[in-house]
C-alpha cells in the first residue's frame, strides 16, 4: 500500500505535471554560476531587474540541476521529479512506521492512512526544484529524529542530521527548520523533565535534553557553513516581510492551504488530524506537540509549507488515529491486488515516460490548454517572425522563467518569478496596481512584443489602451505587438 502512494507521486510527475516555472530561472542562474563563479549574481535576463547583485542561495541544488539537465535533458529532470517524489512518500512512511513502533501497536494500516494524509498535503508542491530536493533531506530529518526516539534517544545516525543541515544549506532556505524542529523537542525534553518526580528519571531526562542541545547547538552552527550566509538572510526577511507577490493574491504556493476546492479537502484533514491528537494528547510527547504546534504555524502562513507540515503530522497522526486492526491488510486477495496495481503502475510509467525523441515543447504542453504550460509556440514565432529593436518583451509572471531561458540571449523578459531582483514599486504598481497604473508602466517599456495567455492576463487591457494588437494566437496564448512594428513572412 505505501508503495502504490509513492507510485502515485512519482506517476503524478510523468503523467500530469509539467516543469516547474522557477525550474528555467534555475538552470539559467547556474549557467550563469558556471561561467563567472560561485556568487552573488547580477541579473542579465530581465530588463526590469535591478542592477545589483542578487543571492543564489539555491547554488548547489542549482547547479545539480544544471548537472542533470546537461546530461539527460528535460527527461532526466523528469526522473528526478518522479524519484524524489516517490522517495518524500517512502520517508514519511518510514518515519510513520518507527512512531507506530515506538508506541507499541501493530500500525500498519495506520501508517497506510498517515502516509496517504501526508501525499495529498505533499504531493502538489513537489517539482524539479531546489525546495523539492531540500524537503527529501528535511523528511530524512525527520526519519532520524523519529527512530531515535524510539531507541530511548541513544541513536548514534541521529548525530548525521548536523552534516545533512550542512548540506541542506547550500540547497534552500529550508535548512533553518532543522535547528527549529531540534529547539521543539528540546524544549518538550526540558517540559518532561520538569515535571517528572523520579530522581533517577529526572537524570536521564537531563541526559536527553542536554542530547538535544547539543544537536540543536550542531545543527544552528552548520546553518552557517554557506557561501551565500549574508544573502541568504537578506532573502528569509526579504520574503516573509518586503516581498508584495508573497503577500498578494497572484501566486497559487503563496495562498493559504485551504485555498481552493482542493484545499477545502486538506482543511477538512487537518481539521480531523487536530481532532484525533486532542483526544489522544495524553499519549504524545511534550516535544511531539510543540513540533507539530509549529508546523501549523507554517502552514497557516503559506500552502508552499503542506508539505513540511505533512512529514511532521504523518507520525504523530499515526499514534493518534483510533486503534485499528492491520488484519485487513494481511489478506492474501488484497496482497494480491494491491500487488498487481503496483506492478501494472510501474509498467504504465515505464511505457509513459517521455522519450527522447519527443521535444520539450510537446511535453510541456501534452496535457492541452486547460492544464498548466507554457507559450512554446507564441515564444518560436517571436524568435523567428520578429526582429529585436529593445530586445524586450512583456510577459506574464509564471512564463518569465521560462521565456527568458527559451529566448535567452535575444531578448529580456519584464518581470520573472525571481521576485527579489526587482523593485517592490514594479510589482505594486506595474503589476498589482490598476489598469491605468499599469499602462503608465508598460508604456516605457519600449518593448518589442508581448506574449500573453488568452485568458485571464495582467496586461491585455492595458496595451490595448496603448494601441498593441494581435499579430498570432493560439489556443494557449497570443502574441501582442505595439503600432508600426513590421512582422517578418513566415512558412
Amino acid at each position: 500500500m505505501v508503495a502504490l502512494i509513492a507510485l502515485v507521486g512519482a506517476g503524478k510527475a510523468v503523467f500530469y505535471d509539467t516543469l516547474d516555472p522557477d525550474c528555467f530561472l534555475h538552470l539559467l542562474a547556474a549557467e550563469q554560476m558556471s561561467a563567472e563563479g560561485i556568487g552573488p549574481l547580477v541579473d542579465h535576463h530581465s530588463f526590469s531587474s535591478v542592477r545589483t547583485p542578487w543571492t543564489p542561495y539555491s547554488w548547489l541544488a542549482e547547479l545539480g540541476m544544471k548537472l542533470v539537465w546537461d546530461r539527460g535533458g528535460y527527461c532526466a529532470a523528469v526522473a528526478a521529479h518522479a524519484l524524489l517524489a516517490g522517495g518524500i512518500v517512502l520517508l514519511i512512511a518510514a518515519a510513520c512506521r518507527e512512531r507506530a513502533r515506538d508506541s507499541g501497536r501493530p500500525g500498519a494500516l495506520a501508517t497506510v492512512l498517515s502516509t496517504a494524509f501526508a501525499a495529498y498535503l505533499a504531493l502538489a508542491y513537489l517539482s524539479f526544484r531546489p525546495a523539492t530536493a531540500a524537503l527529501g533531506l528535511l523528511a530524512l530529518c525527520a526519519w532520524l529524529l523519529i527512530r531515535d526516539r524510539r531507541l530511548g534517544e541513544k541513536s548514534r545516525a541521529v548525530w548525521l542530521i548536523i552534516p545533512i543541515t550542512l548540506l541542506l544549506v547550500n540547497v534552500h532556505l529550508y535548512a533553518i527548520l532543522v535547528p527549529a524542529w531540534l529547539a521543539a523537542l528540546l524544549g518538550g525534553a526540558i517540559w518532561e523533565r520538569y515535571f517528572e518526580r523520579d530522581v533517577m528519571q529526572r537524570k536521564e531526562m537531563t541526559r536527553r535534553a542536554a542530547r538535544y542541545g547539543l544537536l540543536t547547538v550542531g545543527c544552528g552552527l552548520a546553518c552557517l557553513g554557506t557561501p551565500m550566509l549574508g544573502g541568504s538572510v537578506r532573502s528569509i526577511l526579504f520574503y516573509q516581510f518586503s516581498d508584495p507577490m508573497v503577500a498578494g493574491p497572484v501566486v497559487a504556493e503563496y495562498q493559504a492551504f485551504y485555498h481552493g476546492a482542493a484545499g477545502l479537502i486538506s482543511l477538512a484533514l487537518v481539521g480531523g488530524l487536530a481532532t484525533c491528537v486532542f483526544l489522544r494528547r495524553r499519549e504524545l510527547r511534550a516535544g511531539e506537540i510543540l513540533w507539530l504546534l509549529l508546523a501549523f504555524v507554517l502552514l497557516l502562513r503559506m500552502g508552499r509549507f503542506a508539505p513540511i507540515f505533512a512529514m511532521v503530522a504523518a507520525p504523530i497522526l499515526t499514534v493518534a488515529l483510533p486503534r485499528l486492526s492491520d488484519r485487513v491488510l494481511a489478506r492474501p486477495a488484497l496482497c494480491a491486488i494491491v500487488g498487481a496495481i503496483v506492478a501494472l503502475g510501474g509498467w504504465r510509467i515505464c511505457v509513459s515516460f517521455p522519450r527522447t525523441n519527443q521535444p520539450l515543447d510537446a511535453f510541456l504542453n501534452r496535457n492541452g490548454p486547460e492544464t498548466p504550460g507554457y507559450p512554446c509556440a507564441a515564444a518560436a514565432f517571436v524568435d523567428r517572425a520578429i526582429k529585436p529593436s529593445s530586445g524586450r518583451i512583456i510577459n506574464e509572471y509564471s512564463w518569465g522563467g521560462y521565456l527568458a531561458w527559451r529566448l535567452r540571449g535575444r531578448y529580456q523578459v519584464f518581470v520573472d518569478g525571481n521576485t527579489a531582483i526587482f523593485p517592490a514599486e514594479l510589482w505594486r504598481v506595474g503589476y498589482l496596481g490598476t489598469v491605468d497604473e499599469r499602462s503608465r508602466t508598460l508604456a516605457q517599456s519600449g518593448a518589442d512584443a508581448a506574449i500573453l495567455p488568452v485568458g485571464r492576463s495582467q496586461f491585455r487591457e492595458p496595451l490595448e489602451r496603448l494601441g498593441w494588437t494581435c499579430r498570432y494566437r493560439d489556443e494557449r496564448a497570443m502574441v501582442m505587438v505595439p503600432p508600426a512594428v513590421p512582422i517578418a513572412r513566415t512558412e
